[in-house]
């Protein structure tokens, strides 16, 4: 018995899916019929119908054609496929989350052509792009300074924003902030001059990150007891903080006068916005522990800038 065949406009009523574009997918070899007629007419078996209705709910579900090629030619598992278009709809809800998230903060009183730039700024990057933000900066801070690889990666990968599908308004707002912060060449040349003296140095970055964590930690007990930067409570913190640095850098005398007069100048042209920076992070990546010494480290700069005269 002879298997049944199909005219192209019964295809089309059964599946949905118009001659014309029956005619492009047999054109462009995605499922050709099987067979013509004595005149030459396009016929269709039962299976070419089903490869049709599996390529219909895969068009569907947003594949395009390459992937449906795939899946026919069995280069990709139907899984595989619709694994690859969920991720990709995952990815445009996400994105569509931040662009309201981001009307939203604008909608907040009347737009102005900040609210507008900010929209811009949070819509039109993905992840993986704003985290290429950051890479250049970092890259810039570094160029021509022997700052250690895996010590740069982890900070990149610290700092890197991860905005949640639905952002807050300060969420909105730190990554404006942040990305024109790492965009301001002065900033890059700030962390630059401090990067360069202290890796052409050769200072123990990990003893220097205990360190300063050592002081934050005493500058936040000294805030919160209300002691003032000019007391004598805070001079002390401060000669444990130079003895500490005194250590760091090699085993200096933290009585020395050059070596406090250098610490002093370094503090002095110290930039607020490095901390600053770590703050942003902490509002973008749901307050990451680096984040939110601002004002401890003001404290301390405060203190030290007292504590050494000029």
């Amino acid at each position: 018995m002879a298997k049944e065949r199909h005219s192209i406009g019964a295809v089309a009523k059964r599946t949905g899916i118009s001659v014309k574009t029956l005619r492009f997918y047999a054109d462009e070899g995605i499922v050709p019929p099987s067979g013509r007629s004595e005149s030459g007419y396009r016929l269709y078996s039962d299976t070419d119908v089903t490869r049709l209705e599996l390529v219909r709910a895969l068009r569907d579900a947003g594949l395009g054609l390459k992937e449906v090629r795939a899946v026919l030619a069995r280069d990709m598992t139907l899984a595989e496929a619709l694994r690859l278009r969920l991720g990709a709809v995952e990815a445009h809800i996400a994105s569509l989350r931040q662009i309201a998230a981001a009307l939203r903060a604008a909608l907040r009183s009347e737009p102005t052509e900040h609210d507008i730039r900010r929209l811009t700024m949070v819509t039109r990057l993905s992840q993986e792009e704003r985290k290429a933000v950051i890479e250049r900066f970092y890259e810039k801070v570094s160029e021509g300074i022997p700052i250690d690889k895996q010590w740069m990666r982890e900070k990149i990968e610290a700092s890197a924003p991860r905005l949640p599908d639905e952002p807050t308004p300060e969420q909105v707002d730190a990554w404006v902030e942040l990305a024109e912060m790492v965009s301001d060449p002065t900033f890059v040349e700030s962390l630059r001059a401090n990067a360069k003296e202290v890796w052409q140095r050769g200072i123990d970055m990990e003893r220097m990150q205990a360190l300063n964590s050592e002081v934050v930690a005493a500058a936040a007990a000294a805030r919160a007891a209300g002691t003032a930067p000019d007391s004598d409570a805070a001079a002390a913190i401060v000669e444990r903080y130079l003895a500490g640095l005194a250590g760091v850098a090699g085993g200096k005398d933290p009585r020395d006068p050059a070596f406090r007069a250098g610490v002093r100048q370094r503090f002095a042209r110290q930039d607020p916005r490095a901390s600053r920076y770590w703050e942003l992070v902490g509002i973008l990546n749901g307050r990451h522990p680096m984040s939110g010494h601002v004002a401890e480290w003001r404290w301390v700069v405060q203190a030290l800038l007292h504590h050494l005269p000029a």
